[in-house]
C-alpha cells in the first residue's frame, strides 16, 4: 500500500504535549534527500537512510533543534553521487 502526503491527513495528537507539525517544504525536503539517498549512497546503507527520511516526512513533527534526521538530509542533499564498492 503507498501512503501520500497530503494537508488533510495531518492531525495534532494529544493536547499541548505533541511536538509541532513538519511545514510542507520541510516534508518534501525529507522525501527528497530520500530519494537523494537512494541514488548518492548505493546499497544498504543509501536504503536505510532514505526509509528513515521517509518515516520521519510521514511522522510530520518535527523534534528537537538537533535531530539527527534533519542533519541526515543535510548531509544527503549535499553529496553527490558516491562510486559504487566492489564487493
Amino acid at each position: 500500500m503507498s501512503r501520500t502526503w497530503s494537508p488533510a491527513t495531518r492531525v495534532e495528537v494529544g493536547q499541548g504535549g505533541s511536538a509541532p507539525l513538519l511545514a510542507a517544504h520541510e516534508v518534501s525536503r525529507a522525501r527528497a534527500a530520500a530519494e537523494h539517498a537512494r541514488r548518492a549512497v548505493a546499497g544498504p546503507l543509501g536504503e536505510l537512510a532514505a526509509r528513515e527520511l521517509i518515516a520521519y516526512a510521514e511522522f510530520g513533527h518535527r523534534g528537537t533543534a538537533d535531530a539527527l534526521v534533519p542533519q541526515l538530509a543535510r548531509q544527503i542533499l549535499a553529496l553527490s553521487r558516491l562510486p559504487d564498492v566492489a564487493p
